[in-house]
């Protein structure tokens, strides 16, 4: 029989198995958030094994079309993908939304209990119901699990109107409470989001700068003068770009409301690019129309893979939130991605993204109640070309320092490895007790 301190030393040197749940995966080639991608690949690079559950609404259309029945597996750069089918979308109403929520859940379930066994789990919301297969797979085959924390649900959706029903508000709440307990450790993605969580057992790993895919050196010209084209990007004005989701949350109507009042001041140098798409897209075109604002282009999706192409065009990008304090413990993609391809970042939250633009001096804090604030700073910047560059440059060396993303992904490979020993180290005890008695 193996001894305890044996089995400890072994465990240094040996690789994990991973199961990696996440709902809304995608890789470069889709339109959303990358970061379960970049993590998965570099696990799979130190070693690991790494299978990745997830549904197929954020999946590119290559990997859509091979889901026939109710679930199909294949592989991306390394990583075991097992994908259900499971549609999605912001433009969903409520019942219909949860009904997504839970029919990924039954199905992860299923997979989860009969796919091999893992070492640990990551689950990683939104939502926060993604960690409902991760207890049931801890419960009937004691796999530890990690849960990381995006968004602090239900508190967001609450504070957002979005669920309204005490009963669910209820049964959420204590969702929450149980997966916090029962996770062996839970990963925040900022600050605010790790005092909401309020446990000892939390590591803090934000949002990551993709340095190699935001680098200005990699750009190819051709590349950038077909989006220049494409979009409409002149080059005798400041261009200012908001990348990512058009959801209720993110409040983009400040922006839009931000261009009138420069249209109506005859401010048309200056250019508000929208780039993403949202359950919010069609009232904000329909205002821009209704208003003949000129000085506004909705792109609609962007692939992942040309967003730093977009950005490269720009001179300085915004992250923009409503006015509702669980909001500002966000760890948005925009913010980090606008760090990694040297841009100054204007925010209108006043949580931690505030707290790091102005202590780096790396962009600027607008009020967001009053869009007048945007547009008043937009025209003050319009001629200042050569501070933005150097706030940019700052920008980028604070990405380099802080939130690179081999730094991060190597974080929570520490957190998986810890997770997954401490309870094979457990289990070792146990096994060796009983056989001695």
């Amino acid at each position: 029989m193996l001894g305890v301190a044996e089995f400890s030393a072994r465990q240094e040197v040996s690789k994990i198995k991973i199961l990696y749940i996440h709902q809304y995966f995608t890789t470069r080639d889709g339109a959303t958030g990358t970061r379960s991608y970049e993590f998965a690949k570099y696990l799979v690079k130190q070693g690991h094994e790494v299978t990745l559950l997830t549904g197929d609404s954020s999946l590119p259309k290559v990997h859509r079309d091979q889901i026939k029945g109710f679930y199909h597996r294949f592989a991306i750069d390394g990583i075991q993908v097992i994908a259900v089918r499971n549609r999605y979308s912001n433009y969903m109403g409520f019942f219909r939304r949860a009904f997504a929520f839970f029919s990924f859940v039954f199905l992860s379930i299923l997979i989860g209990l009969f796919v091999k066994r893992h070492d640990v789990v990551l689950a990683t919301s939104t939502p926060l119901t993604v960690a409902i297969p991760a207890l049931f797979i801890k419960k009937l085959r004691r796999t530890p699990f990690v849960f990381e924390v995006r968004d602090l649900w239900p508190e967001a959706p609450i504070q957002l109107g979005a669920i309204r029903s005490p009963f669910l508000i209820s049964m959420l709440r204590s969702l929450e409470r149980k997966t916090y307990k029962e996770a062996a450790h839970i990963v925040a993605l900022s600050p605010g989001m790790e005092e909401g969580v309020g446990r000892p057992n939390v590591t803090l790993i934000p949002n990551c700068s993709d340095l190699d895919m935001f680098c200005a050196d990699n750009m190819d010209p051709e590349d950038l003068e077909a989006c220049r084209r494409k979009y409409g990007l002149a080059t005798d004005k400041l261009i200012v770009i908001h990348g990512g989701a058009m959801g209720v949350a993110n409040g983009l109507e400040y922006m839009t409301d931000a261009a009138k009042i420069l249209h109506d001041r005859a401010e048309h140098d200056i250019l508000l690019v929208l780039a993403g798409e949202g359950k919010t897209r069609p009232q904000l075109e329909k205002f821009c129309m209704e208003n003949n604002l000129k000085n506004v282009i909705i792109t609609g999706s962007v692939p992942r893979k040309e967003v730093p192409i977009l950005l490269a065009l720009s001179d300085i990008t915004m992250t923009s939130f409503k006015n509702i304090p669980i909001l500002a413990t966000n760890s948005p993609n925009k913010f980090f991605d606008s760090l990694a391809a040297a841009k100054p970042v204007i925010v209108n939250s006043a949580g931690w993204t505030k707290d790091i633009v102005e202590k780096h001096n790396i962009g600027f804090y607008v009020d967001p109640d009053h869009p007048e604030q945007l547009a008043n700073l937009l025209v003050e910047l319009k001629n200042q070309s050569h501070d933005l560059v150097e706030m940019g440059e700052r920008a980028r060396k604070l990405a380099e320092d802080k939130y690179e993303r081999i730094k991060l992904a190597a974080q929570m490979e520490a957190v998986l490895v810890q997770a997954a020993h401490s309870s094979q180290f457990v289990e070792s005890k146990r096994r060796v007790s009983s056989n001695e008695g």
